[in-house]
């Protein structure tokens, strides 16, 4: 299970579908301010981005 460090100025994340038809939670920038997490499907990937946005998480989202 991989653990993810979340930045403070990740703001807000969406769930997006990325090559190879992955859904991935990013936060819409790139360079160097991009956040990705990949995640296995559609429900994974919602419930991480709303666990993201809501800030339920201590700086850490694990992903199993």
């Amino acid at each position: 299970m991989p653990t993810y460090k979340v930045p403070q100025n990740t703001g807000k994340v969406r769930v997006a579908i990325t090559l190879g038809n992955k859904y991935t939670v990013w936060n819409g920038k790139q360079g160097q301010h991009e956040f990705v997490i990949a995640c296995r499907n559609r429900k994974q990937a919602e419930e991480l981005a709303k666990k993201i946005n809501s800030r339920e998480h201590n700086g850490e989202v694990t992903v199993d």
